[in-house]
Parts: structure tokens; sequence; C-alpha cells
């Protein structure tokens, strides 16, 4: 089965752990929707569920969802409501439970992997039962509804998001003090991140401070919304000038006299979290609850969270979105008691719940974002409010090459040009040339 990849790989890792989420502002203005508290999602009373006794197998494929939160988000809300609904959870790939001839009622899965269900034919059109049940999807984040409308061409809405990502930039505040050097701003572009990292990638006491660790060149094509395939030519496309714009602004980062060390350009999350010497450092706002976590030192030194930097020409937009949904299968037998699952998910409860584990809620209401990571202390005192000054990025059109393309751009390509000082256009040149023929296959 062919899997397509959306969205960042980052998310998969963060989510693993206990407390991962399910995603350049202008200085003055804040998104709209990021503003009042959002209402309700679910208009209660609507359409009480009248099914008999249903089991309904719920199938994981990358939604990061642990046995605690599955009993605590999933199995315990439903059950206080409609206790003849039965939810069991399931790991087993997809494949294996076609094969087997027990599919499952219900998919959770990240935009990153609506590709794969889709091409098993499972999901139902949400769009009637939305109707329906009067789900006000304007309360949610509309670049997540946006994204899940693109998905299904805008014809189709495919799943219920219920968790996302955000971007954000945690920053060490003792390495700011150290050198005198005012701290980042709460919304900045990556040209005022560039100065900022200029200023602080220094040799200070025989330590090799580092002033930011930038995002890779995938993430940064997906934040500007930069494809790399072209489904109209069926061919890898990376010779463009948005493509030569956004590594150049990579290139400047790498090339800060400093920061590369012993030949080598990408550096360990360590450098931050543990030997702090990494004074910023931009990703997902649950991967930054997970690395403190694992190290333990989040009282080990002075920071704090700003919202993650943005292109100049596209202000209002930080990292790319990346979420999760609950996909309904189409041929299931009880899809009235799955939909009052999704319901019970996207209910102000559950996602006030869910938002205190440390799973952001695809809810734009503030009291909820409030109480983001209360349980893990973690952001307790920080400005984490700071990170919702900017909205997700789009993300690009994405094709089921893109995982090899990028795997060739972040490794081979930048390395050539960081390292061995080859000419942007050229590197680019050569990795189209390369895809085109060795993973392109006509």
């Amino acid at each position: 089965m062919i899997r397509l990849r959306f969205a960042s790989v980052a998310l998969s890792v963060a989510v693993a752990g206990a407390l991962a989420a399910a995603c350049s502002q202008g200085q003055e203005k804040e998104p709209e929707q990021a503003a009042p508290a959002a209402s309700n999602p679910v208009e209660t009373n609507v359409s009480e569920y009248k099914g008999g006794p249903a089991e309904l197998l719920i199938q994981d494929i990358n939604s990061g969802t642990t046995d605690e939160q599955f009993q605590k988000f999933f199995v315990e809300p439903l059950k206080a409501k409609y206790p003849q609904i039965t939810l069991v959870q399931t790991r087993e790939t997809l494949d294996k439970l076609l094969a087997a001839g027990t599919p499952p009622d219900i998919v959770l899965v990240s935009n990153a992997g609506l590709g794969t269900v889709l091409e098993a034919d499972i999901p139902e059109d949400l769009t009637q039962m939305i109707k329906t049940h009067k789900v006000n999807l304007s309360s949610m984040e509309q670049a997540v509804v946006q994204q899940t409308e693109r998905l299904g061409d805008q014809k189709a809405f495919y799943g219920m998001p219920f968790a996302m990502n955000y971007g954000a930039m945690v920053y060490n505040k003792d390495i700011f003090d150290k050198f005198g050097i005012a701290y980042p701003k709460e919304v900045m572009t990556y040209e005022e991140a560039l100065e900022l990292g200029k200023k602080l990638t220094r040799v200070d006491g025989g330590t090799n401070y580092i002033g930011i660790m930038p995002p890779d060149l995938r993430q940064l094509y997906w934040q500007y919304g930069v494809p790399v395939f072209d489904k109209s030519k069926n061919k890898s496309v990376l010779t463009t000038d948005k493509h030569a714009q956004v590594f150049s602004m990579l290139k400047q980062f790498y090339t800060i006299p400093g920061y590369v060390e012993g030949g080598k350009y990408s550096h360990s999350v360590d450098l931050f979290f543990k030997e702090q010497r990494m004074a910023m450092y931009p990703n997902w706002v649950s991967a930054i609850i997970t690395f403190f976590s694992r190290s333990g030192t989040k009282d080990a030194f002075k920071w704090d969270v700003v919202a993650h930097p943005g292109y100049s020409d596209k202000p209002g937009l930080g990292k790319e979105v990346d979420y999760h949904m609950a996909v309904v299968n189409k041929s299931g037998k009880h899809k009235e008691a799955a939909y009052q699952v999704l319901l019970s998910l996207i209910s102000e409860g559950v996602q006030t719940k869910l938002s205190k584990a440390g799973r952001l809620s695809i809810l734009t209401n503030s009291e909820i974002r409030k109480v983001y990571g209360e349980e893990s202390e973690i952001y307790k005192g920080k400005n984490l409010q700071s990170i919702f000054k900017v909205s997700p990025s789009p993300l690009p059109d994405a094709s089921k090459y893109d995982a090899k393309i990028n795997a060739l751009l972040i490794g081979e390509v930048t390395k050539s040009v960081v390292i061995d000082a080859t000419d942007i256009n050229t590197a680019l040149r050569n990795a189209e040339e390369k895809a085109n023929k060795e993973i392109v296959v006509p």
C-alpha cells in the first residue's frame, strides 16, 4: 500500500511521548479566530443517539493516543452518556484488519496519513453528519478546517479533527542575559530570528553557543507552501524561484560563523534542553513538552516561549498545519454510534481535558487554550498564549513521492550546499534530475 506524506515527521516523534499533542504574524494584528472564546462546536440535544447496543472498533494509525488517553478521552465520556456504546481500541495495521474481515469503524489518523485511509476507500464524507448534528466548524482552528476541505478536494469532509499541533519557539533567557541581548519578540520573521542568531552564536569561556537551530529545508518548504512534486507534469519540480528563495534563507542560518561544528550543521536538541548552549529552538509546542519531560531540565534554567518564526512575505502565518482526525468507515454497521464518538470528542468538556493533558485543542476557545499542558506544569508561568498570535500555514499539495524527495533535500542536497559549497541553483537542479530519474517512476 502506498503511504502518502503530507506533514512533519516531527509530530509523529513528538506524539509518541506521553504528552504529545496532536500546529509570521504581522507585528500588530492577531488572527480573528485567536481572540474571542469560540462557541461550543456541538449543539446539544440536536439529534440524540437512539440506536441499540453497538461495539465500535477504533484503529489508531498515528494519532499518538495512549491507552490511558483512549480511556479518558474516548471511552469514559461516551460511556457516561451512552452506556450501550462500547469502544475497543486496536493498533493492528489497516491492511491486516481488512484482510481479516474486521474493518475498523473509526480510524484515528493525522492529516499526514489520511491518504493511506483514502486509498483503502474507508472514509465517510461527514458533510451531511455535520449538517444534521449542527457542528459549528467556525469554532475550530480555520487552518485545520480548510486543510481538511482541501484533502477532500473541496467536495468532502473526510474526518473530524479533534487535536492538533502548533508551532512555537522556546528560548533560553539565561543565554540572552549573559550576552546582554534583548529577548525575542512575541512574533518574529525569519530575518529577525537570523539576526538574533548571529548575535548569539559565539564562543565564550571555551563554550560554543549556537544562536538558533532553524527548521530543515523540508519543513521550510511546507511552511512556505512550496510543493516538491508537480502532479500536472508528473515530475519533481525543485528549481523554481521560490525553492531557491527558501533555500537561500536557510543557508544564511547554516553559514553563521561558528554554527557548523566539526563539519556538522544538524545539531541535536540536546544542545538546548540538556547542554543549555543553544539560545532559540523552534519546533512543535508538543515536542517542547516531550523534550523537557525527557531531559528533566524544565527548572534547570530560565526559559520562555514565543510564536514560531514566519516569512516576512507571509505575515500572520507560523509553522505548517498539523492535526489529528477521527475518520468514520463509510461501510460501518454502526455509523450513528460512530458519529456520537466524534461529537463527544469535539465537545468543550473533552477538549478541555485534552488541553490540560497536553494535547492541543482544535477549538479556538481561549479558555480551553489557557489550560493547555496544565497537568504537566511545564508551561506554567510561561508566555504560552503568544504562540497563538500566528496561524498555522497551509500545506502545499502533496504526493506519494514526497517522503523520498524530502529525504534527498534535507540530506544530500543540504549538505552539498552547506558543507561542500555547491551553488544553490546547481544543487536544486541536480536534485530535481536525480529525483525524476531515481524516485519518480513513469
